[in-house]
């Protein structure tokens, strides 16, 4: 077997979109069937005329794309239990001795530590995106209908300020970006 054809066998095997974990503080991750990796956006270039010429010069601004995971809905209850106990209330369910207010700290606070990693065929993990500062920003319920058979689910967006790639060698050594 050629080295080419070894190494594009070895990276079909490695890079499979099912191989992975999505590790969130309360949620087993066995509930949840998808996810989304962190991706970067550089910001629109602003452009700049010289006599007849374009130039194009990016804006120096960083910003992150929400991800989304699936989960099994009854997993759902668990993010509003959270979200009722930390910041938010009903209208008609206001307590006046306890008015609560949403914060950043608290809603980061709540999920605590979230990772997504990505699997060998072995189950070894070779790429780990951590997210820093990320709280739920959306919970959107499945709707419901006749015509299918499948579990009902939730899809689950989560804001955060910025990801960290590590990624493990070959050789066994680790890399972050």
């Amino acid at each position: 077997m050629s080295d080419i054809n070894y190494i594009q066998t070895v990276r079909s095997s490695l890079q499979s979109n099912f191989r992975f974990l999505l590790r969130i503080d309360d949620i087993p991750f066995a509930m949840i069937s998808s996810v989304t990796r962190p991706s970067p956006s550089f910001g629109a270039s602003k452009e700049f005329q010289l006599l007849n010429w374009k130039f194009k010069n990016p804006t120096g601004i960083v910003t992150w794309s929400d991800i989304t995971f699936k989960i099994v809905e009854s997993i759902s209850g668990i993010l509003l239990k959270t979200y009722k106990r930390l910041g938010y209330d009903n209208p008609n369910q206001i307590n006046a001795a306890n008015l609560k207010d949403m914060n950043k700290k608290d809603l980061i606070n709540s999920i605590g530590t979230v990772k997504i990693e990505v699997l060998t065929p072995d189950g070894d993990v070779y790429e780990t995106w951590q997210l820093y500062n990320a709280y739920v920003s959306k919970i959107d319920f499945e709707g419901l209908n006749y015509t299918g058979a499948s579990i009902l689910g939730a899809s689950v967006s989560l804001s955060y300020d910025w990801a960290a790639l590590t990624y493990r060698t070959a050789a066994g050594r680790e890399v972050t970006y």
